[in-house]
């Protein structure tokens, strides 16, 4: 995991502001607008003020974790927001749901052959993710899913989003190797998040390896918008598959 950087590092949230900052993510993901104190007083676990939230927003900002667009009076997250949510969704040590580790288990076991399950990886871990997933094998062949949606994204609407999201696609076995390479294979996925990623600063990829000697990857695609809470289990229980059936 990255370091996570904060621009007041005087500033130590309290469980409810990790709450805030969690509801504004997770919203803002979803809905791609700024949230408003009302709107996280509806979505909050806890019983607590209009004003109480908006001085925790305010907080929030000061510290660098939420921006004001323009002169809304709803609030994003910024990159510092996005880490500082990824942390906190990580100590929460969420995973599928038993449920879904059972279909998706029982699935593969069907599947004859391992090109048949790198390519059911690949299009289940895109459509657990609402993103691009690519898996690429030790020979560079790739196996990808979900590029129908990225004209659906909003961020697409942005001329240079498209032209280098497409651009990382271009040679995508290399890319993905040359990503991995840079740090050695640990016990959760790594996170290029916007900046940190040095082949497209406008996207953020989750990646990992697997298979015998980490020589086969598999990671997912997108905007820095991209839904964490549902791309990180889904990966780490997609690569426990693949590593028991290769």
């Amino acid at each position: 995991m990255e370091a996570i950087l904060h621009f007041d590092v005087s500033f130590l949230m309290n469980e409810r502001q990790k709450q805030v900052l969690k509801v504004i993510v997770e919203e803002f993901v979803k809905l791609h607008e700024p949230i408003g104190s009302s709107h996280v007083v509806e979505m909050l676990p806890l019983s607590v003020s209009s004003a109480t939230i908006r001085n925790d927003m305010a907080l929030l900002t000061e510290a660098g974790y939420l921006s004001q667009p323009h002169t809304s009076a709803g609030r994003v997250p910024t990159e510092a927001g996005y880490r500082e949510y990824i942390a906190y969704t990580m100590q929460e040590q969420k995973e599928l749901s038993r449920r879904q580790q059972e279909i998706l288990s029982k699935h593969f076991k069907k599947l004859k052959t391992l090109q048949e399950r790198f390519k059911e990886a690949a299009k289940m871990l895109s459509e657990l993710s609402g993103s691009v997933s690519l898996l690429v094998d030790e020979t560079d062949q790739v196996y990808m899913s979900g590029l129908s949606k990225l004209p659906q994204l909003p961020e697409f609407r942005d001329s240079d989003f498209g032209e280098e999201f497409m651009s990382l696609l271009e040679d995508p076995a290399t890319q993905m190797k040359r990503l991995v390479e840079l740090e050695e294979e640990g016990a959760h996925p790594r996170i290029l998040l916007g900046s940190d990623n040095p082949v497209n600063g406008k996207t953020s990829i989750v990646i990992t390896r697997f298979g015998p000697n980490g020589k086969k990857v598999i990671s997912v695609v997108g905007p820095v918008r991209m839904h964490y809470g549902k791309t990180i289990p889904a990966l780490e229980y997609i690569k426990k598959i693949l590593d028991e059936e290769v």
